[in-house]
């Protein structure tokens, strides 16, 4: 099925991308430039355009527009890797395109509605984390990267973006990233890919946003080392003995949705040529429909003891799953007022949720098929109160209660406050505080599943939770600071047979961070810190500190060549790090080891020139010359030191 849609996906470029290019030349002509009489541009009166990408997100089913700005920092493009892209450290299994959790607990918020994926959000791409361009010329982006070499350890990335309006008002973006990675381990294969196409069209009255995206990722399984021990005894990686040698698992994800809004409003002079739309009321519609499937394969020898319980005849030979979920949401809203100071805009929505899939099919080598059939609804209401346009204060606050379905009763209130201010010649500084108050119902599969070495039928209380957050920020300045604080009953968790489980006893945790980048002439030094602390660590286990520090030599050659060499260090105390579960894709608890305390160091170069970006980089080099366990999960290896060449080339003429 996923290689028919990839023909169908890259049959559609070739026919459509001439189109789409021709339109941009003509929206091009509508915004400056003339004809002549012969059909073709006449160049004696063409104006040159202005290239202008404006780029933003939607949230809340469509209702707030929020701008965002395009990547054409220097700084840190060496930092490819989406698990460390925003974080300070994780729990990582060491390959790239293998599972992978955030150590800052308050940082695990997934976009997945499939429970099993929530160990690869960082390689998905969700709806939630869509960019929308509005272009006018056309936007592309190549980005390629490697290391080690094609015959050895490979381990490729090639991120394309080609984005451009077919009129002023429409856009079209076409994103993908295909990633292969053969690891430095016995089966520790990665290959993860997306492929979206989505489109947006934007107009006074009406705004309309709607693509396909489809992600597919497998891992080979190899359970980890037998000893711990062999990353010292000398030999080659290759040699090193795996708990398992013929598992792998596949994640596959397609994502359709679609979000409008038809708006009420009036246009107001602003200058006698120039007039704008106010809208006052909005009618909304939003769709989103998911289709996940996850299967784990295994052929292991007969005497493997990996798993303590095996459920299934001897001629088992996968476990599948396959999980929909189809969301409807209708919404008003209310506008606020900019020119009124007590102002403020309202909404409220209407939404209902269908959940269909197959728990888990049992496929055995004679082609049966067995399942699960999974079926159930959540009918929900919800509305807010914001205010986005005040100079004083800033507010949202919103809430989502479930009134039938599984989920009834289920509770979602949260709210953000912020104060801009001018502090210490910042003008773009602020004080914000952030809160939620959580009764969740546990996810179906926390409940209920079976497979060929796991099965639970639980029944859990909803889980309570309020969480409360400030920070300080000083954007001009580099500057940060902040704290989490929350209060968690029945948390629900995986405990150290790696089955979900849930404790009674009240759960307070706790954090503060920094993050300032200093400079002195062409000297930057960046650390980030982050300490927190869980009340009862018999249920989380979180490292105490957390740090990511980098620092830098910036420079330019020839004065056309903008150069940075530098280091990245990232380290955190030692600690029960969570383990890893092959068959499920979670990570879950464990008391035997505590696993940290290793430095992990890159060196690298980054340069560029007009836009492209070049970086080299050296990555995990303390494996060559430090003692210690570079591993963040339990018997999963991190990679050893390697180099690695990335390329990025953008195009918006």
């Amino acid at each position: 099925m996923y290689k028919a849609y990839f023909s169908f996906i890259t049959f559609l470029l070739i026919v459509l991308f001439p189109l789409f290019t021709l339109a941009q030349r003509d929206a091009d002509l509508e915004m400056g430039g003339e004809m002549n009489v012969d059909g073709k541009k006449d160049h004696a009166h063409e104006k040159e355009i202005e290239s202008k990408i404006g780029l933003w997100d939607i949230k809340e089913y469509g209702a707030f527009q929020d701008s965002t700005k395009l990547d054409t920092l220097h700084d840190y493009t060496h930092i490819f890797h989406p698990v460390y892209k925003n974080t300070i450290t994780a729990t990582y299994v060491g390959n790239y395109g293998t599972p992978a959790i955030d150590n800052n607990f308050f940082n695990r918020i997934y976009t997945t509605s499939y429970f099993f994926a929530q160990s690869r959000e960082a390689y998905l791409l969700t709806p939630g984390k869509i960019d929308f361009y509005n272009t006018t010329t056309p936007y592309t982006r190549l980005d390629y990267s490697q290391s080690e070499n094609k015959s050895k350890n490979n381990e490729t990335r090639f991120n394309v973006i080609h984005s451009q309006n077919i009129t002023p008002f429409w856009n079209f973006t076409f994103r993908t990233n295909q990633e292969k990675s053969d690891g430095q381990y016995t089966s520790q294969e990665s290959k993860n890919n997306f492929v979206a196409l989505y489109t947006s069209y934007n107009r006074d009255y009406l705004n309309i946003y709607g693509g396909i995206i489809s992600n597919t990722i497998k891992n080979g399984e190899n359970g980890g080392l037998k000893q711990d021990s062999s990353i010292y005894n000398g030999q080659d990686a290759e040699f090193w003995n795996m708990r398992l040698d013929e598992s792998d698992s596949k994640f596959g994800a397609t994502s359709y949705f679609f979000n409008g809004e038809y708006r009420f409003g009036k246009f107001v002079d602003v200058t006698d040529s120039t007039e704008i739309f106010l809208p006052r009321l909005g009618v909304l519609y939003s769709m989103q429909y998911d289709r996940n499937k996850q299967e784990f394969n295994e052929e292991e020898d007969e005497e493997n003891d990996f798993w303590a319980n095996t459920y299934y005849s001897d001629d088992y030979t996968k476990d599948s799953i396959r999980f929909n979920r189809l969301t409807n949401v209708v919404q008003v809203k209310q506008y606020e007022s900019a020119a009124k100071k007590y102002s403020f805009g309202k909404r409220a929505f209407l939404g209902h949720e269908l959940n269909r899939g197959i728990m888990p099919g049992r496929h055995f080598s004679d082609s049966t098929h067995i399942g699960t059939e999974i079926k159930y609804g959540n009918l929900f209401v919800g509305g807010g109160i914001f205010r986005e346009t005040g100079k004083f204060w800033k507010w949202n606050f919103d809430g989502k209660f479930y009134l039938t379905g599984r989920n009834s009763g289920q509770v979602e209130l949260n709210g953000d406050i912020s104060k801009p201010l001018k502090f210490w010649g910042d003008s773009t500084a602020s004080i914000n505080f952030t809160g939620n108050i959580e009764n969740r119902v546990a996810d179906y599969f926390q409940e209920n599943f079976k497979s060929n070495h796991f099965k639970w039928e639980n029944v859990f209380d909803m889980e309570q939770r309020m969480t409360v957050g400030g920070s300080f920020r000083m954007p001009q300045r580099k500057f940060e600071i902040g704290a989490n604080y929350s209060i968690i009953n029945n948390y629900i968790y995986n405990d150290t047979l790696g089955i979900p489980n849930q404790t009674g006893n009240e759960i307070l945790v706790l954090s503060a961070y920094i993050d300032k980048d200093f400079n002195f002439r062409r000297f930057h030094f960046r650390p980030r810190v982050l300490w927190q602390k869980a009340s009862n660590e018999e249920y989380i286990h979180l490292p105490e500190l957390s740090a990511f520090i980098s620092t830098y030599y910036q420079f330019t050659i020839s004065k056309v060549m903008f150069t940075q060499v530098g280091a990245d260090v990232r380290y955190n105390t030692k600690y029960y790090a969570d383990a890893y579960e092959p068959a499920t894709g979670l990570f879950y608890l464990q008391n035997n080891e505590k696993y940290g305390d290793f430095p992990y160091i890159d060196i690298y170069a980054n340069l560029r020139l007009k836009r492209t970006r070049v970086f080299f980089k050296w990555m995990n080099i303390g494996t060559n010359f430090l003692d210690g366990v570079y591993m963040t999960t339990p018997h999963y290896p991190m990679n050893r030191a390697t180099f690695r060449l990335g390329v990025s080339w953008a195009f918006y003429d």
